[in-house]
């Protein structure tokens, strides 16, 4: 082979490493090098933020206006999301969605596959016999008049046992394929679907391996995951652990096996551990993050489950929890 042909050859090469290296989506690489967000997941922080927001609880309308302003005035800026919790039955939230508009925010649905009040009755089958086909017809059709952007966390953690609809892969993606038919049939197209499940299966076995959860590319806009640093003293089973013990395996995993698809930490906190631990969580976890160039938006889970024999979760846990996020993720 001659010169020319070598030098072809070699500028082929070192474009197809280039070509792997990016699709890899190598999580060293400077944090001014983030891509934008996806065209249906945007974001209007400049390119090199990491996009945020917070869990915030709602109790109807007049309720959440208190408690999300009571939520963000500690915050060193807005947050790009807000997210809730609804359950089946109840109505596209017009007016908390609003809310959350109203402060900035885009908001984020998790919509739990059980109704309050009959949390162990399984619903899946339900859903996959079209018994709620009518009920999300009317919320499908209600979010397309709405017209803007709504993310939508459908069934999340399904491969936990903690959940009446979690241990049921096929039941599951049943239910996803259709109530997502169902959506784009009424025009839905501004609603955002994330498949979000627990950073570790439980029951850990190949037959709950998160993975065989997955319903079809062309039925997901983002992948998420759930995880949390519970601290050493909660139960045998959690330790102390980064954001990057958490997360590492399975941000890895996402990048290999949905190359295309926006990431979401859909849900994170930290346990407060010793005096200023929390703080430094913090921090490590943003540096981390932020190095992670897949990943489009981290929510953090703001609320206090002591009540419920958890943790406080809340930014404001403690002075230095605060500070170190209004330093970070929040900063303006």
């Amino acid at each position: 082979m001659g010169l020319m042909g070598k030098l072809l050859v070699a500028i082929g090469l070192a474009a197809i490493v280039a070509v792997v290296f990016i699709a890899g989506g190598q999580a060293d690489a400077p944090a001014t090098q983030r891509a934008p967000a996806p065209s249906r997941g945007a974001s209007d922080k400049a390119v090199g933020a990491l996009p945020w927001g917070v869990y915030s609880i709602y109790w109807g309308p007049m309720r959440f206006v208190v408690h999300l302003d009571q939520d963000l005035a500690p915050l060193a800026s807005k947050p790009d999301y807000v997210m809730f919790y609804r359950d089946l039955g109840r109505p596209f939230p017009k007016q908390g969605i609003e809310i959350i508009r109203e402060r900035g925010a885009v908001p984020i649905i998790s919509m739990e596959l059980w109704q309050w009040g009959w949390g162990a009755v399984k619903c899946l089958p339900r859903i996959n016999k079209g018994e709620f086909d009518g009920y999300f017809r009317k919320w499908a059709a209600d979010a397309a008049r709405d017209g803007r952007r709504v993310l939508l966390r459908f069934g999340f953690e399904f491969n936990g046992d903690w959940f009446s609809w979690g241990n049921d892969p096929k039941g599951f993606v049943a239910a996803w394929q259709r109530v997502r038919r169902i959506f784009d049939q009424q025009g839905a197209g501004n609603v955002e679907w994330i498949w979000a499940p627990n950073v570790i299966s439980v029951p850990d076995t190949p037959a709950n391996n998160m993975h065989i959860y997955y319903p079809g590319d062309e039925l997901v806009d983002w992948v998420g995951v759930d995880g949390y640093n519970w601290g050493d003293h909660y139960d045998r089973w959690h330790h102390w652990q980064s954001c990057k013990d958490i997360f590492e395996r399975v941000l890895d995993a996402f990048a290999a096996r949905y190359p295309d698809k926006p990431i979401m930490i859909a849900e994170f906190g930290s346990v407060e551990g010793t005096a200023g631990q929390k703080g430094q969580w913090v921090r490590a976890a943003y540096a981390w993050l932020s190095r992670r160039l897949r990943v489009k938006a981290v929510i953090w889970f703001n609320y206090d489950k002591r009540a419920e024999q958890e943790h406080d979760w809340r930014i404001t846990s403690s002075p230095e929890s605060l500070a170190a996020f209004n330093e970070t993720f929040a900063s303006p």
